[in-house]
């Protein structure tokens, strides 16, 4: 099975360096990286990746929004939405197509979610441990 395509979306550089070599640990493959929605957007297209992993909290365009934008264009594309623990962001994520939520503070739940994700499974965990 070839390695996931994962494009990581965040306004904070020092996170998607964290989660970049979090990924790579799994030997997955970080196939962008980009700050804000409208640019996750615009990555969706040019990169084509297999999952988006996606902060809910940036400036210009919410992560919900662009998620929102993505899954119109890119339906089958997967989209995990990391936010801080006890947001209650769960049934808005389904009702964008959003088959993933994540707390920003549990890197271990992340990669979990991730492997839920791709076997096709949802996986909606926002605790912090």
């Amino acid at each position: 099975m070839k390695s996931p395509r994962i494009l990581i979306v965040d306004d904070y550089a020092e996170l998607r360096t964290a989660l970049r070599r979090r990924l790579a640990a799994e030997h997955w493959e970080v196939c962008g990286e980009v700050s804000g929605g409208l640019e996750a957007i615009e990555a969706a297209r040019r990169l084509a990746p297999d999952v988006i992993v996606m902060d809910l909290s940036m400036p210009g365009m919410s992560g919900l929004e662009a998620a929102r934008k993505i899954r119109e264009e890119f339906p089958a594309m997967l989209i995990m939405l990391m936010t801080l623990p006890g947001a209650d962001l769960e049934e808005a994520a389904r009702r964008a197509g959003i088959r993933g939520t994540v707390s920003k503070l549990a890197m271990n739940k992340m990669v979990t979610g991730l492997h839920a994700l791709l076997r096709g499974e949802e996986f909606h965990d926002l605790s912090e441990s």
